[in-house]
């Protein structure tokens, strides 16, 4: 079992009915999976983009983009942290503006590329630094929505029986 999660920064770019923005924004995302052979890992990523702040004093303020995708990561070179990634599943884009759709859904997909760097050995557990970099499509609604997106994780495994921790 794998676990990890991923701060990044985004450039990202909306269109459709009435929205052509493009906006650099953070992003926040979680990863569960399975490695089913050492080169070779399945998941779930849960991620989104926080557009704007939602405000308690005003209701009517609030904007981002959720992503559920099923990913899976291939590591090319079986003594390496490289590995390239993809992934599709459940876009939605909520709002709390009164004069639109709270939520629209739709779908998108994702590819990637990265390098997992062990951080130390001497834990129960194995910690990843991993950097990365992302593109994301997705369609909510008439909403398009196009990312690229940088950033860094932590990857957390249960063993030292993964990919490069092997000797």
């Amino acid at each position: 079992m794998v676990g990890g999660s991923q701060f990044w920064g985004a450039a990202l770019s909306q269109s459709g009915g009435v929205i052509d923005k493009n906006d650099t924004t953070g992003f926040l995302g979680f990863e569960g999976g399975y490695v089913v052979h050492p080169q070779f890992l399945v998941g779930i990523e849960l991620s989104g983009w926080l557009l704007e702040e939602s405000n308690t004093q005003d209701p009517s303020i609030g904007e981002g983009l959720m992503q559920a995708f099923l990913t899976t990561r291939y590591y090319p070179l079986p003594d390496s942290g490289l590995f390239v990634k993809f992934g599709g599943g459940y876009v939605s884009h909520w709002n709390n503006r009164p004069d639109e759709p709270r939520r629209l859904s739709g779908w998108g997909l994702t590819a990637a590329g990265g390098y997992d760097v062990l951080i130390t050995e001497s834990l129960p557990v194995l910690p990843f630094a991993t950097p990365f970099v992302m593109y994301s499509f997705g369609e909510a609604g008439d909403l398009n929505h196009n990312a690229i997106t940088g950033g860094i994780g932590l990857t957390i495994t249960g063993n030292g029986k993964w990919r490069g921790a092997m000797h």
